[in-house]
């Protein structure tokens, strides 16, 4: 059975979060999109607190998360109050919450500078965030960087998926998961430097499926099978889930076509 993982994604509708050079609910929702993303990479569940721009409360998100069962949580926050870096917050009782603050506190460090792994606490003893202290599962909260730098912010917005993937790559670490082996669609087939009629076919196609979405990836106009070409071939078999070995043969042109013929009906 899959692991699961809830994503707390802080703030949102009428309650924007901390706001300066980014706001708060903006990111939040941004990057907990894009841990869900990595954490399917490691074929683990998720279920986000959120998915738009919506009020939330925190009752209603413990209420959601318990009811979710899952294995760990991690509360997506950004900072403010004039420091700098990432923090997080683990439990005060230690036991997994603590190790999968470390763990994801580890891979953070590797991109982003940190303020390290930290407790708060009410006036009992007990834990002040109630994502942490009203969860039943290993809980953290991760402050990713202060909204209120405009350094922090500027690397946030261009690294978030970055943190995202720190993030998931910490919660795997913490569960044992490791990702499973990515399947090849096609060893034989088109490849960078052909410049046969097939592989114009193929051009052809891909221009297709960028001009109506499929792909995002774009195509010079020359006659071989170039840069742009492989760009576009690996966009598309990551999209798939299979391996980026830049071969486009039989089966990823028909996968191609039933896609063109799905999206164009």
């Amino acid at each position: 059975m899959a692991k699961k993982v809830f994503i707390g994604v802080g703030h949102g509708g009428s309650d924007g979060g901390a706001a300066k050079y980014i706001v708060e609910k903006e990111y939040t929702l941004k990057t907990a999109f894009a841990v869900a993303e990595y954490l399917s990479g490691y074929g683990i569940d998720y279920k986000l607190s959120r998915t738009q721009d919506v009020d939330t409360d925190m009752d209603s998100k413990v209420t959601m998360c318990n009811a979710y069962r899952p294995d760990l949580v991690v509360d997506i926050h950004f900072n403010a109050g004039g420091g700098s870096g990432f923090e997080v917050y683990r439990s005060v009782v230690g036991g997994v919450s603590k190790t999968l603050a470390e763990n994801i506190n580890s891979e953070v460090a590797k991109i982003f500078p940190s303020r390290g792994v930290k407790t708060r606490t009410l006036d009992s003893g007990s834990d002040y965030f109630a994502i942490i202290r009203e969860t039943s599962a290993p809980s953290v909260l991760l402050e990713g960087g202060f909204v209120d730098s405009k350094k922090d912010a500027d690397f946030i917005k261009e690294n978030y998926k970055k943190l995202a993937k720190a993030y998931a790559d910490g919660v795997a670490k913490t569960l044992g998961v490791n990702k499973p082996a990515v399947n090849v669609l096609d060893k034989d087939g088109y490849k960078e430097g052909d410049s046969t009629i097939g592989s114009l076919a193929l051009k052809e196609l891909l221009l297709i499926a960028k001009e109506i979405g499929i792909s995002t990836k774009g195509m010079n106009e020359n006659r071989t099978v170039g840069d742009g070409t492989l760009a576009a071939v690996n966009f598309l078999l990551g999209k798939w889930g299979y391996k980026q070995n830049g071969i486009a043969g039989e089966n990823f042109i028909k996968k191609l076509k039933a896609e063109i013929v799905r999206k164009v009906k």
